[in-house]
């Protein structure tokens, strides 16, 4: 028979897995990084497995550890509703989430945000939106949603983020096209090139814009689509070469009907992150939908080949 769980233990697993060191977590609970280290190996030793590695500096999930933090945000998010609801301050149990999704993330990871949120709370109406991640942060900062899933992007004061993973556009194309026997390219030759490029007025098609310009490219061809699947397609087809996030044509690459180069020289590199208004907390509600998002962000944060887990 297993021994009961302490729940502080819980606490502080929860507290390493969003900041992703012992000594994050450990000033994020208040103890000493000796304290969490050893916290941690009386709880691997109650559950028998394994709940982190290490690569570098920072804690990783073990298959474990995620299924088991999964559990742990339910746990304490009970917890926390029993707490309030005895004490006559809960008032989240019923009402209404509105989010904003970008569209490209949206289409990974909301079906499984949407289904472990509304086991947790099966009461509250959730409102979901797709816009990019300007109009996003837009709508926050007006009050017109309570959280977005976007794109960082020059974030006012106004506004606070919870980090979910970072990724780095590149260049995606035809496995016919000239380029795809090559590895590096130079100014002249991406001046001669056809590039499709994400809608102007987006986080992304800044970043890129910012690439040519340090690259001392003059673009004499490009077109700009508003959907990163239309431009999959165009790509696949031989019409120009995309930019954008490798995760995004993650089938197309596995399967080989597309290929990918890294930007020479400037690396373009996004952090994505859940935002909300500053000058309000968090209900627990949306801290357990983002620490959903998180979880789900993983698989792209791994293929992203980011080796920083950003605190929330």
């Amino acid at each position: 028979m297993k021994a009961d769980l302490d729940l502080r233990l819980l606490r502080v697993f929860s507290a390493l897995v969003k900041a992703g060191s012992h000594t994050k977590a450990a000033a994020a609970m208040h103890v000493t990084q000796s304290a969490v280290s050893h916290g941690m190996k009386r709880l691997e030793a109650q559950l028998g497995c394994s709940l982190f590695y290490k690569k570098g500096k920072t804690a990783h999930l073990t298959p474990e550890g995620r299924m088991f933090y999964a559990q742990v945000l339910r746990i304490l998010d009970s917890v926390d509703r029993a707490a309030d609801s005895v004490s006559g301050r809960f008032s989240d149990s019923r009402g209404k989430l509105t989010v904003i999704f970008s569209a490209s993330i949206a289409h990974l990871i909301l079906a499984s945000v949407l289904r472990e949120f509304r086991e947790s709370y099966p009461k509250i109406s959730l409102v979901v939106r797709l816009e990019d991640s300007i109009h996003a942060l837009k709508a926050v900062e007006e009050g017109d949603c309570d959280l977005a899933v976007a794109v960082e992007d020059r974030l006012p004061r106004t506004l606070k983020a919870h980090p979910l993973f970072q990724d780095q556009i590149e260049f995606v194309f035809s496995p016919i096209h000239s380029w795809a026997s090559r590895r590096r390219f130079s100014a002249r030759e991406m001046s001669r090139e056809h590039f499709l490029l994400y809608q102007r007025n987006s986080a992304t098609f800044r970043r890129t814009e910012d690439f040519f310009l340090r690259s001392g490219v003059r673009l004499s061809s490009y077109v700009e689509i508003p959907s990163f699947e239309i431009m999959k397609q165009l790509a696949r087809l031989g019409i120009g070469i995309a930019l954008m996030a490798p995760w995004v044509a993650a089938r197309e690459l596995e399967e080989g009907s597309l290929v990918r180069r890294p930007l020479p020289k400037f690396p373009v590199r996004r952090r994505w992150s859940a935002i909300h208004h500053a000058r309000r907390e968090l209900r627990q509600p949306e801290r357990t939908f983002i620490g959903l998002c998180r979880m789900a962000c993983e698989s792209i944060s791994a293929q992203a080949g980011s080796e920083e887990n950003w605190s929330g």
